[in-house]
């Protein structure tokens, strides 16, 4: 006795993408009247009003006071092609080991090494 397999036959079906005009401009219309919260004050701020300043890389919260600023450790540091430093991580003040100033600090993951 011998069986026989039928072969799946798969079908192919044509996918036409259309874009709509205007459509970036109405997501970014759309996502500036969101409104998130300060990690710190909890107050709610709208993203069009620039209020938020920082995201720090720890805790992963916005915020706009509690502020610790740049962190001056080694592998916090983003180079460029010619390499020089491009970007420095953003810490809030309870992800922090030392602050310097205001504007400088060494998070928790860098002052451990």
């Amino acid at each position: 006795m011998s069986c026989f397999k039928k072969n799946n036959v798969k079908k192919r079906y044509k996918c036409k993408i259309v874009p709509v005009k205007n459509n970036d401009i109405n997501f970014m219309e759309s996502f500036l009247r969101e409104s998130m919260h300060c990690g710190n004050c909890r107050k709610i701020y709208s993203l069009n009003s620039n209020e938020l300043k920082i995201h720090c890389n720890i805790c992963n919260q916005f915020f706009h006071c509690g502020i610790a600023g740049e962190c001056i450790g080694d592998d916090c540091r983003i180079y460029d092609s010619d390499g020089k430093i491009k970007h420095r991580a953003r810490y809030c003040n309870n992800c922090v080991s030392k602050i310097y100033n205001k504007e400088t600090c060494l998070c928790k993951y860098c002052d451990k090494k």
